[in-house]
């Protein structure tokens, strides 16, 4: 996987609720500006989320709207926290 240096536009949502798919997390996050990416990250062995993903806007300034002009997002009935991606 890339680290943040190559996707200047990823960040990490987390919280997710077991029901979130990629549809909803790209529904959500578009409003803000368009996505290159949006994918919750599943379990391998059992198929089921592991309640986290990212997302990928294809212009990095919007993820200023994200983080300092609305922080509180909710998806499929559910807060969750979204945050800039950690160097590896």
């Amino acid at each position: 996987m890339a680290d943040r240096r190559d996707d200047p536009g990823k960040f990490f949502v987390g919280n997710l609720s077991w029901e979130t798919d990629n549809e909803s997390l790209w529904n959500y996050f578009s409003k803000f500006g368009p996505l290159s990416d949006a994918v919750v990250i599943m379990d391998r062995e059992t198929g089921r989320s592991r309640g986290f993903g990212f997302v990928t806007f294809r212009d990095p300034r919007n993820l200023d709207v994200v983080f300092h002009h609305q922080q509180q997002h909710e998806i499929d009935g559910r807060q969750v926290s979204a945050k800039p991606c950690n160097n590896r």
